[in-house]
């Protein structure tokens, strides 16, 4: 019983304090000017970057399969195409190798691992901070881009299957191609690579 006459006691008490004093609210602010910064830059040095994997080798060397990477503006795109031919001889085929190829085939499947890099280059502050999940957005028909890179390890890269990065960490993306499905034979589309910090809700 006490106790209860004391707590509202102290109640009071504030309440006066509060009335006497005034409440010490802000009414106005203007900081000054302050400064910000933002610099564009290419797809491959960004906060999420889009690489093309080393001198264009992908599966620890094992492919050139990034050198269907092209960059124009510094916006990567893919190329498989005439414009961006393979070689079939030995040494980089960027060099300008004239034996290559320049399409798929009709009614062919083709997968091309390790095609590009999706890495996360977000400050790493530990405890988690900076983790991320990426996939890719895309409605193009007889293309779907997967992780892995091998028969049996290969999973599509979508909302539904999204892939963990954290700070400094990559994940290669191939590509693969069903040319029956192609809505023609000179395809022209667009895709999206999409990440967010782990359990913002997209």
């Amino acid at each position: 019983m006490k106790r209860r006459k004391f707590l509202i006691g102290a109640g009071s008490l504030a309440a006066g304090s509060a009335a006497a004093m005034g409440t010490g609210a802000v009414s106005q602010f203007n900081s000054g000017d302050r400064s910000l910064e933002i610099e564009t830059v290419g797809d491959a040095s960004a906060y999420i970057a889009l690489q093309q994997p080393d001198k264009g080798l992908s599966d620890n060397g094992d492919t050139r399969n990034g050198n269907f990477v092209e960059y124009n503006s510094d916006k990567m795109s893919l190329e498989f195409t005439s414009d961006n031919p393979t070689s079939a001889r030995s040494g980089d085929p960027q060099e300008g190798n004239p034996l290559g190829g320049d399409g798929v085939n009709e009614d062919s499947t083709y997968y091309f691992d390790g095609t590009f890099e999706i890495r996360n280059l977000s400050n790493n502050s530990g405890s988690g901070v900076g983790e991320i999940e990426t996939w890719i957005n895309e409605s193009i028909s007889g293309v779907t881009f997967y992780t892995g890179s091998s028969a049996g390890s290969r999973t599509t890269l979508n909302s539904g299957n999204r892939e963990g990065l954290s700070p400094g960490q990559a994940v290669t993306v191939g590509v693969k191609i069903e040319q029956e499905e192609l809505s023609s034979d000179d395809i022209n589309g667009t895709f999206q690579v999409v990440a967010q910090e782990n359990g913002n809700g997209l």
